[in-house]
């Protein structure tokens, strides 16, 4: 059959053309473009969302740990400063420092930073700007404490520190080079006692070694401090303590009530001007004799000096308090029988084992007698190090997800683009062998480090290949399993090393211990965006002070507004530190004009910095009536300072910047990627800290 062919003429026939075409395809590029452009957006989106969820986790189970620590809070959590001197970096507090100022401090030629991440102070260096900057920036512990706990024997074999009462901080790792101040242990208030001269109080051959008597200026002997307010302790040996009071003083202008921590040694061998030696004949005991108004003269515990003996009044004797501080032992050196003694096991842990008899010491208090308390003082050595606390699951159930996803691996890199070289703790591998790990895990009960983080794949040749591994960590996913290295029973045996106090060798060899099953473990490890959680603590109780010089407030500090003409006369200051913190006072006395009033037990929030004085401030005006001002006829206007607030910051930076070889150039990069900070925070009431 033929085939039929149209008669219609080619440009008459219906269809597309490619104008028409090349048409449409434009369209749909330009549908698809717009489709792929959301994408990223999209992603974007998701990611920011992750991130911040897992921030506010991160907050979250951080403010949970700690308010189930809640009646061993710290004092305190102050800013620091990082100073080079000849015989190394030195930290000091900075409680004019600011929690939104993260850069690191400069010297008088500006920023510098090497290219190898080191900051430098006037050419010299004074440590890696991510642990001298950021968050690390307020990472000084005031006081944290808690009973001495039971001794135990810790299997470590290391002679003098295989048995002992183990203390974890909370917030270890921590900075320890040995030196005096930089970490101190102290414990409960001594008892305190009102002596009568008169009636033959106190009586040293009487007095025990945890109370002191406070004997007033009109009730001295004829010897030691004539006339003076004194505190007498016994016996006259060389202790260390730390003395707490409240007193009146007078500068010609007005009266106020100020209170001063001093911390004192007193040297039998070399009495300090402020004490003397006195004797009991009767007993032939010797005691310490302290002036108060001469101890006033001396340096408080931030090194200040801001009154005058002479302008010294009277001290409330109910106010003074002292604390004995633990003295510190070489490893090598035998406990004695004085409780007051402590050796550091490992500050990449942050344990210190305190001498036995501690534990079983008690000493008199409101409710008949305590536990002694062991309180410290220390600073933390890195915030960005995540603690991961939890037990060890039992065989069958190995697997625990931990807090975050994306830890950062050993092949990881630094924001600065640098090689991530580990956590920067010198800690045994699972070898045994002494390094720079990206993940510890670490037994809270003993001390000891567990060897594992090696992955046994039970698909390839050799596995296990790793078998003295006792844990595999997912670092993506955020996982961490358990096995048993001997496969002899059902228990989950592990290697673990042991500190040993020494920095030639910092631990023992491999010791296998049969079953970590449901044993409490702290895990550190860093996450991949510079995350860091940290928390912020307004001080427990504020003491108020005369005066203060250029360098402002220290922590713990308040400064009533009008005080030698300093100041609104309606303002409470405080330092710039303690800005967005808030606290409860128990008196503030105002007039405004028609007689004194009172506030009692009132919340107030420290709202602003006020230009001039350099420090933040709470307003009593808030609660009070307009036009209140401060009322001194009681012979004070405020009384009892305390802080409400805990608050717990997350901060993450997923962005990246480079090093180079010019100081100047490093310090303003590294300024710019902190603009890049994500953060969010989280604040709970928290009154006090360490119990009184």
């Amino acid at each position: 059959m033929p085939l039929l062919k149209s008669t219609q003429p080619i440009r008459h026939r219906k269809g597309s053309s490619l104008i028409e075409l090349l048409v449409v395809i434009v369209i749909f590029l330009i549908g698809v473009l717009a489709m792929v452009q959301i994408f990223p957006l999209g992603l974007n989106v998701i990611q920011r969302t992750r991130a911040i969820t897992q921030a506010e986790n991160l907050a979250r189970a951080e403010l949970e740990r700690i308010q189930g620590q809640s009646g061993y809070l710290p004092e305190m959590i102050v800013p620091v400063t990082y100073n080079y001197t000849v015989g190394g970096v030195v930290i000091t507090v900075n409680p004019n420092r600011l929690t939104t100022n993260l850069m690191p401090d400069q010297g008088v030629a500006g920023g510098d930073i090497d290219a190898n991440g080191n900051v430098l102070i006037n050419g010299n260096p004074i440590g890696n700007w991510a642990l001298v900057s950021g968050s690390n920036l307020y990472n000084r512990v005031i006081g944290e404490g808690q009973p001495v706990p039971g001794p135990r024997r810790l299997n470590n074999g290391v002679p003098g520190l295989d048995f002992g009462s183990l203390m974890t901080l909370r917030f270890a790792p921590i900075y320890d080079d040995g030196s005096a101040g930089v970490f101190t242990v102290y414990g409960n208030d001594y008892q305190r006692n009102w002596g009568d001269r008169s009636r033959g109080f106190p009586s040293p051959g009487r007095t025990r070694d945890y109370e002191f008597y406070f004997v007033d200026a009109n009730n001295t002997d004829d010897e030691n401090f004539v006339g003076e307010d004194q505190i007498w302790i016994a016996p006259a040996q060389r202790v260390s303590y730390r003395v707490t009071f409240s007193f009146n003083y007078d500068d010609g202008v007005q009266t106020g009530q100020y209170e001063v921590i001093i911390p004192i040694t007193l040297d039998p061998l070399a009495p300090p001007p402020f004490a003397r030696i006195g004797t009991d004949e009767s007993t032939a005991t010797n005691y310490w004799v302290i002036s108060l108004p001469q101890l006033v003269g001396q340096p408080d515990i931030n090194g200040n000096t801001n009154y005058v003996p002479a302008n010294y009044r009277d001290t409330d004797w109910w106010s003074v308090r002292v604390q004995r501080q633990f003295e510190r032992l070489n490893v090598a050196t035998p406990f004695s029988g004085d409780p007051y003694q402590f050796k550091v096991l490992s500050p990449s842990t942050g344990q210190i084992l305190i001498n036995p008899q501690a534990a079983s010491t008690t000493v008199p208090s409101r409710a008949g007698r305590a536990p002694l308390f062991a309180r410290t003082d220390y600073t933390v050595y890195d915030w960005r190090l995540i603690r991961d606390e939890f037990r060890v699951p039992t065989q069958g159930s190995v697997a625990r997800k931990l807090v975050i996803n994306g830890i950062m691996p050993r092949s990881g890199t630094e924001p600065d683009g640098r090689n991530f070289a580990g956590l920067g703790l010198s800690t045994p591998d699972v070898t045994g062998t002494v390094g720079s790990q990206d993940f510890i895990l670490f037994d809270v009960e003993t001390g000891g480090v567990i060897l594992g983080n090696e992955n046994n794949n039970p698909n390839a040749p050799g596995f296990p290949q790793s078998p003295d591994s006792a844990y595999s960590v997912d670092k993506t996913n955020g996982y961490i399993e358990f096995r048993d290295v001997d496969n002899t029973n059902p228990d989950l045996s592990a290697y673990i090393c042991y500190p040993t106090g020494n920095n030639a060798t910092p631990w023992t060899a491999p010791v296998l211990v049969d079953d970590i099953s449901g044993r409490n473990v702290r895990a550190l490890y860093r996450g991949q965006g510079a995350w860091s959680v940290q928390p912020f603590k307004a001080a427990a109780y504020y003491r108020p002070v005369y005066g203060f010089n250029a360098n402002g407030l220290a922590p713990g500090e308040a400064f009533i507004g009008g005080t030698n003409g300093v100041g609104n006369n309606f303002r409470i200051y405080f330092p710039p530190s303690d800005l967005g913190q808030q606290v409860i006072i128990d008196e503030v006395w105002f007039n405004t004009g028609t007689g004194a009033q009172v506030l009692k037990g009132q919340e107030f929030q420290i709202t602003a910095i006020e230009p001039g004085l350099n420090l933040a401030y709470a307003d009593i005006r808030d609660k009070a009536p307009a036009g209140s001002v401060f009322d001194f006829s009681q012979g004070y206007a405020v009384r009892g300072i305390r802080g409400a607030s805990m608050k717990v910051r997350v901060l993450w930076n997923p962005t990246f910047f480079r090093l180079v070889s010019d100081g100047p150039t490093n310090y303003a990069r590294l300024e710019e990627w902190q603009r890049s900070y994500r953060r969010t925070e989280t604040q709970s009431f928290a009154v006090r800290g360490t119990e009184r």
